[in-house]
């Protein structure tokens, strides 16, 4: 299950909209850049949000948690039930 998946079962869409916009910007202006949109959702050093393209993410609880960050008191949750899903292991980057 992708991040935008898990994002849109559990009630952010918002987020898969920010998401979406940043897809799009980047598309537009020829970029072929990945990104790692849980670890972008789980916010930087001190729970401080990331911007990407020049919006600025939420920091998500279950992104914290997935992605092994200490959970900040400003990181929302929409279900104190959520669970992250499991980190994907792929040879992508193994050499």
């Amino acid at each position: 299950m992708t991040c935008r998946d898990w994002l849109s079962d559990n009630g952010y869409e918002d987020v898969v909209a920010l998401i979406d916009k940043a897809i799009a910007k980047m598309i537009a202006r020829g970029s072929k850049q990945r990104r790692n949109w849980w670890d972008i959702l789980s916010g930087r050093v001190g729970g401080q949000p990331c911007v990407v393209e020049g919006i600025e993410f939420p920091v998500l609880r279950v992104a914290q948690i997935r992605q092994g960050k200490v959970v900040t008191p400003n990181a929302i949750t929409r279900s104190p039930k959520e669970l992250p899903t499991d980190v994907r292991s792929t040879d992508r980057w193994h050499g």
